[in-house]
């Protein structure tokens, strides 16, 4: 188990992790100190507790539009799915009617 110092919002915290997932770790936390940043610029100071339930806060933003927009996609799909499937289906039944229309002539013809 690995130990790793991240800078989030000013401040540093130590976190255990996985061996070989420090740099990831490190690449999470400027990302969020990033964005701990951009709020401090735009809000002013904040607490430390604060900033960070902010920072979740946003985060939890971030994951409600991915999984709409994600819900949104996988819908259309599936919509496009059964537009095929029905499509197909309308397909032969079109070729049972039209051989059902033959068969009716041939049998009309004798």
């Amino acid at each position: 188990m690995a130990i790793v110092s991240l800078k989030i919002g000013e401040r540093f915290y130590k976190f255990s992790c996985a061996d070989g997932q420090e740099d990831y770790m490190r690449e999470l936390a400027e990302n969020l100190d990033v964005r701990a940043a951009q709020l401090i610029k735009t809000l002013g100071f904040m607490q430390e507790g604060q900033l960070l339930a902010m920072l979740c806060l946003l985060l939890a933003e971030e994951k409600n539009k991915l999984e709409k927009s994600t819900n949104a996609i996988m819908l259309d799909e599936t919509t496009k799915q059964v537009a095929e499937k029905i499509n197909n289906l309308a397909t032969k039944i079109n070729g049972v009617v039209s051989d059902l229309e033959l068969l009716t002539q041939e049998k009309d013809e004798k």
